[in-house]
């Protein structure tokens, strides 16, 4: 067990693509694109989530997607400071959706990383299209997501999390066909 690093590069609120990644002992990244967080936000909105709340459980998502086949290995999650004052939602959230999955959770740090943070570099790599992201969350994707398909084991968004024991149908893993996002 280790401790995992989480950082983003573009924030969830902000127009354009967002890129979450962790890192340490394995780097995973996921890509979010413009167009799938305007749609996200709004389904979300017309259920009566708060805007705020919205760009949260996206950025709890995109770590949990992130995390979700190595739960197992991870004993503290260093997340990089994104949401001030919204701390203890996140951890609130990030626990609750992980132990859905099975895992007894772990400790989570919500604190500045430094721009060496291997997790810093992976998402900025990622953003300046230096190496293509692990999972592209796509309009497809994101459609079975917000339906709440009883088949899908993590739902990122936040909308329902069943447990699941097969994979994660809808997420394209290796390099994202930009064509279709």
């Amino acid at each position: 067990m280790s401790y995992i690093e989480v950082d983003q590069s573009g924030r969830m609120e902000m127009p354009g693509e967002t890129t979450v990644a962790v890192s340490n002992d394995f780097t995973v990244t996921v890509r979010v694109t413009a167009r799938v967080k305007r749609e996200v936000r709004e389904a979300l909105l017309e259920r009566g989530v708060k805007p705020r709340m919205v760009m949260i459980r996206m950025f709890v998502g995109a770590i949990l997607l992130a995390i979700h086949k190595h739960l197992d290995k991870v004993s503290v999650l260093r997340i990089d400071e994104e949401y001030t004052g919204y701390e203890a939602v996140i951890k609130s959230l990030l626990l609750d959706r992980m132990r859905s999955l099975g895992s007894a959770g772990c400790d989570v740090v919500i604190t500045r990383l430094r721009k060496s943070s291997p997790a810093h570099r992976a998402a900025i790599r990622v953003t300046r299209r230096q190496a293509t992201a692990d999972y592209a969350i796509g309009r497809e994707t994101a459609g079975s997501l917000l339906k709440g398909k009883r088949n899908d084991r993590v739902q990122p968004f936040g909308l329902t999390a069943p447990h699941h024991p097969g994979g994660v149908p809808g997420i394209r893993s290796g390099p994202p066909d930009l064509h279709s996002l």
